[in-house]
């Protein structure tokens, strides 16, 4: 049963703490099987525009999947890397997505999940980020 959740989401890019991109949305929050599936609709301050955001946290991963205006499935993993395809109403984006470290300590009345990744564009451009996901249940 979905539970209404209040969903902090901080990025900071290459470490530039003045940079720090903050949303706080409403959504919902479940547990499915053995997993956490955490939903939201982005704001427009994102630039993101119409996307529904959903994460599926496990024990040990943290999906991050956009449906909408950008379309995206982005998975986090310690020590994986993958490659995606970042869609965005301006074109598509092939990336490469190097997890550094994925932290997660989730219950049954939300929880964080803090992960720190590369994003590779092209051969030699890299992005570091670092993710703090915060949801917490009513």
């Amino acid at each position: 049963m979905d539970k209404d959740a209040i969903i902090r989401v901080s990025s900071i890019q290459n470490n530039d703490e003045d940079e720090c991109i903050e949303i706080v949305s409403p959504g919902s929050f479940l547990k499915e099987d053995d997993e956490y599936v955490v939903t939201y609709e982005e704001t427009e301050l994102s630039g993101l525009g119409d996307t529904l955001t959903t994460f599926r946290i496990g024990k040990n991963y943290f999906n991050l999947i956009r449906e909408g205006d950008v379309n995206t499935n982005m998975e986090f993993k310690n020590g994986s890397s993958s490659s995606i395809l970042y869609n965005t109403p301006h074109g598509g984006l092939s990336i490469r997505i190097k997890t550094n470290d994925v932290n997660i300590d989730m219950n049954e009345a939300g929880g964080k999940v803090k992960v720190d990744y590369d994003v590779i564009i092209a051969k030699d451009q890299i992005i570091n980020t670092k993710l703090v996901a915060t949801i917490n249940v009513k």
